[in-house]
């Protein structure tokens, strides 16, 4: 996985599940009620991850790309 041309859509896909599982997360706490406060600590904790993974990634990449030069 040293290649931007791998690693993007990597990034992209696990950013992506990340999200789903939230939301899927989100709907079962929902189910039958209609309370934030069940939810806003999943949304929050789908948030950091998604921040961790794609900032990670990204940067991770621009240090590949930079070692390269």
């Amino acid at each position: 996985m040293n290649r931007p041309a791998v690693l993007i859509p990597v990034i992209i896909l696990v950013n992506a599940c990340v999200w789903a599982l939230t939301l899927i997360m989100s709907s079962k706490a929902l189910s039958g009620t209609d309370a934030y406060q069940q939810i806003q600590n999943i949304l929050a904790g789908g948030t950091i991850a998604s921040i961790m993974v794609v900032g990670g990634g990204l940067s991770g990449l621009a240090k590949m790309m930079k070692s390269r030069d």
